[in-house]
């Protein structure tokens, strides 16, 4: 007989993972679109002969939030890592806590870096 509790923990445990790594992939989309596009705005007002407003700090944010999505996929696969030795019983169980903790805050600066970038980029056009 199949334990359905087991089997609904596990299936939950797919789908956690699975919508972690959608959203850091958003984050990553996010932050590299917006730079590309600042990119191509600024290019287009430079050939125009315009003035180009100073839009270094949401270039900053936006490469902060890159970086910090890089950093919160390294801590993701850490944290699945520790799980899995974990698991298997090489290590103690609740190590993975920390890496979990800090890959959901690089998560939440990269989130944080494209909103303050937008932000600042919106208020100097």
């Amino acid at each position: 007989m199949v334990d359905i509790s087991k089997e609904h923990a596990v299936e939950t445990f797919k789908s956690l993972v699975q919508i972690s790594l959608e959203g850091l992939k958003l984050l990553a989309l996010f932050n590299g679109g917006a730079a590309v596009a600042l990119l191509a705005y600024l290019g287009n007002v430079a050939g125009k002969g315009m003035p180009v407003p100073n839009m270094r700090l949401p270039m900053a944010c936006y490469v902060v939030g890159l970086s910090a999505c890089g950093l919160a996929f390294l801590f993701t696969y850490l944290t699945q890592f520790c799980l899995y030795n974990e698991s298997i019983g090489n290590v103690k169980g609740g190590g993975h806590v920390k890496f979990q903790v800090v890959g959901i805050a690089f998560a939440l600066l990269g989130l944080a870096a494209f909103s303050v970038g937008s932000c600042v980029a919106a208020w100097r056009f």
